[in-house]
């Protein structure tokens, strides 16, 4: 790896000098990978103008955006397979609709950035009203409309081709009921909870259940499962760790007592306090036991080059790193880094509806 990043940025160098012609094509990198590479060990190198406006120009964020581009709704996002160039201003976004019958339909395009940030809006007028008109004495009328009724998420996104609803499986594995496991679970197991300001009490609470819903599915004990739990958001806070709990009551009683802290999303600190702190042998950290760490949030961090850099790391000690994201204000390329991989990606609207994914959760968690 370091020969390849010296190599990299010998070429890089080289570009920013006038060496190397650029390529002919509007706003492209020279290299893509090698800024990818060479980012890793110059995390400003965005900063530098030699970089940023020449052989790195689109790697930082320079150009404009390239989207999917399907304003008809789609029933399947596979259908959309044609792209376009945003204009100055304007960013990646999908609206994805869930309609009371069941059925989904999406929308992929450009957006003013204005709008994503401000602005939370759904199908009405694009693909048909809301259900919200109706004399709500009449049943029959409530009947008749009720099909009409949608349940609509805004997502926005500032990667390239990142509005492809990648997330909205949260594994290719089929539906299955979770536990009783026959061949035992024998994981050391670490939750990662965002606590930051945009979660609320509220909705920590709905994240703590979900813990606790995990935990009753396995056997805990030095011999079968074995838990850890951090909350992370300004600092991250080590709530017990792998060799602390051993009983499923010990845990119960421990996650009633877990604060809620408020504050900004610094998900690195948190990947980085998992693998050097939680997932070590004197933390309790067991050489016959996979590691699996669950990684749970709302959006994105606040530095998402250190985030990326983290979880790259992460993956060397732990090779199931399960991303669950609450929400539409994610990343799309930062949740994919954190995750071992897309069937270890899990996509919920709401914190209220994350035992909706425990059976696949499970199956992902235990390898069966």
């Amino acid at each position: 790896m370091e020969v390849i990043g010296f190599v990299s940025l010998c070429l890089l160098v080289g570009v920013s000098r006038g060496q190397i012609d650029r390529p002919t094509s509007a706003c492209q990198d020279l290299d893509s990978s090698a800024c990818a590479l060479f980012a890793q060990a110059k995390p400003d190198i965005c900063s530098d103008s030699a970089f940023a406006q020449s052989s790195c120009v689109r790697f930082c964020g320079n150009c404009p955006l390239e989207c999917y581009n399907c304003p008809t709704p789609v029933l399947n996002p596979n259908d959309c397979n044609t792209t376009t160039t945003c204009a100055v201003g304007q960013t990646c976004m999908m609206k994805h609709l869930t309609a009371l019958d069941g059925h989904n339909e999406y929308i992929m395009s450009c957006e003013a950035k204005a709008t994503c940030e401000g602005l939370t809006f759904g199908f009405g007028g694009i693909v048909g009203r809301r259900a919200a008109m109706f004399d709500e004495e009449d049943e029959s009328d409530i009947e008749e409309h009720a099909h009409s009724r949608r349940d609509v998420a805004l997502s926005c996104c500032d990667v390239d081709y990142c509005n492809f609803p990648v997330l909205t499986t949260t594994t290719t594995m089929p539906p299955t009921s979770s536990g009783p496991f026959p061949n035992g679970c024998n994981r050391d197991i670490v939750f990662v909870l965002d606590d930051s300001g945009s979660v609320g009490r509220t909705n920590f609470g709905h994240a703590l259940d979900f813990v606790r819903e995990i935990v009753q599915q396995i056997q805990i004990g030095p011999n079968n499962a074995m838990t850890g739990l951090m909350t992370y958001s300004t600092r991250p806070h080590v709530s017990w760790n792998l060799n602390t709990l051993s009983t499923y009551s010990q845990i119960n009683t421990a996650l009633k007592n877990v604060p809620y802290q408020g504050g900004i999303t610094n998900t690195n600190d948190a990947l980085e306090t998992v693998r050097t702190q939680m997932l070590t042998s004197q933390n309790g950290d067991r050489p016959n036991a996979e590691n699996v760490v669950i990684v749970l949030s709302d959006g994105r961090s606040n530095d998402k080059i250190d985030t990326i850099r983290e979880a790259t790391r992460l993956h060397a000690v732990s090779k199931d790193v399960i991303s669950i994201v609450i929400g539409s204000g994610f990343d799309a390329q930062e949740l994919q880094a954190i995750a071992t991989d897309r069937h270890h990606v899990f996509d919920v609207h709401t914190y209220s509806s994350l035992n909706t994914i425990i059976a696949q959760l499970m199956q992902v968690i235990c390898n069966q």
